[in-house]
């Protein structure tokens, strides 16, 4: 009696469809009971072990694009320059602008490495001075006009003896951040003989397709100017003029025909001292000896430094990345194929249970008490 009884009520199950809203409560027990489940594994698929793993992969992606962006050598500073007790030295830093950009709220801030103490900051298109080293206070500047075209240099007036020591150039631009550490090394003037009228760096490293400073300051305080004085920058091997300036005007009929539309002098410095030599896209064939000769009212002078011309690191961030990045890409291939297995592991487990021959009688769910 009770077989027949469950007969009954299974075959009238089987007849009812699932999605009636009147079904038996036994069948819409078990539809119920399937859903959650179903929902269950859904969540286990996409959650948990899976999403902590996907989180992962894309920190480490991530991490990896950084150290690869951060790679490219964006500042250049000289790695020493020689500075001549009491007198006037540029300490050359260069920034790839094209690559970085400049706005209002880009910035440069040069410190003393030692003691990680601010020598001059400029931001918002003003110097801050309010951090600024007593030591420094009144002999410090910035050439603002040159900022966004990848200038940097800092002039620092009177030198003194405590003056020598490491200095740090940082760049804060739209799209990159960096910095760059040189050297002051302090050349004690003789005070038997007459002070050096011109002076330059011994040597400066130009990276290929970038700009670059060739540093030369004069003693303006001792030798003056006006507008009868002039710089000449020559190739020293052959003596073939590379910028000219006398006159308050570039003039250019004798220049080199490789560097036209490359070079420039900082004119509004030249009355401070400042006969530096922009050199824009450089190229393996600017390397050589370079003479900085500088005419004013009482004094005239030249000074000699070499260019070396460093190749451009087109593809260093392979070097440094494909490692860490075949890493990434084996990871996130591991983990997305263990995403597939899982959910196609649930689904096929989802869909066997909906179907109707999972479906448990009601004879294996209720049992009625037996009959006395």
């Amino acid at each position: 009696m009770q077989t027949e009884r469950a007969k009954r009520m299974d075959s009238a199950g089987e007849e009812t469809s699932l999605n009636s809203p009147e079904l038996p409560w036994n069948q819409l027990y078990l539809k119920r009971r399937t859903e959650s489940r179903i929902q269950l594994r859904r969540r286990v698929c996409f959650t948990g072990p899976a999403a902590a793993a996907v989180t992962g992969v894309l920190a480490i992606l991530i991490l990896a694009a950084g150290s690869v962006s951060s790679d490219s050598e964006f500042v250049k500073v000289s790695r020493s320059v020689n500075c001549i007790e009491g007198q006037d030295c540029i300490l050359s830093c260069s920034f790839n602008y094209t690559a970085g950009g400049w706005d209002e709220k880009s910035g440069v801030i040069w410190r003393r490495a030692e003691m990680d103490r601010i020598v001059h900051s400029y931001h918002d298109n003003t110097d801050q001075l309010a951090d600024q080293l007593p030591q420094y206070v009144n002999r410090t500047s910035l050439f603002d006009s040159e900022l966004q075209r990848g200038n940097a240099s800092l002039l620092l007036r009177r030198v003194r003896e405590e003056d020598a020591g490491e200095y740090g150039c940082s760049v804060y631009t739209p799209r990159l951040p960096g910095w760059g550490l040189t050297e002051v090394v302090m050349v004690l003037a003789q005070p038997t003989t007459a002070p050096a009228h011109v002076t330059v760096p011994s040597s400066v490293k130009c990276t290929e397709g970038q700009d670059c400073i060739l540093s030369c300051s004069f003693n303006y305080t001792a030798g003056g100017w006006d507008e009868k004085s002039g710089v000449i920058w020559r190739r020293a091997e052959k003596g073939r003029i590379v910028h000219s300036n006398h006159d308050n005007t570039d003039q250019f009929a004798d220049q080199l025909p490789q560097y036209v539309n490359r070079t420039s002098l900082f004119d509004s410095e030249l009355q401070r001292g400042n006969a530096s030599l922009l050199l824009r896209r450089v190229r393996e064939e600017d390397a050589g000896e370079y003479r900085c000769f500088v005419s004013t009212p009482r004094l005239s002078g030249s000074g000699l430094t070499k260019v070396v011309v460093v190749p451009a690191q087109r593809h260093r961030w392979w070097v440094s990345g494909a490692v860490p990045l075949a890493l990434c890409v084996i990871a996130g291939l591991c983990v997305c194929l263990w995403l597939y297995k899982k959910h196609a592991c649930c689904c096929r487990k989802s869909n066997l249970a909906s179907t109707p021959a999972q479906a448990v009688s009601l004879s294996d769910v209720i049992e009625e008490p037996s009959e006395v």
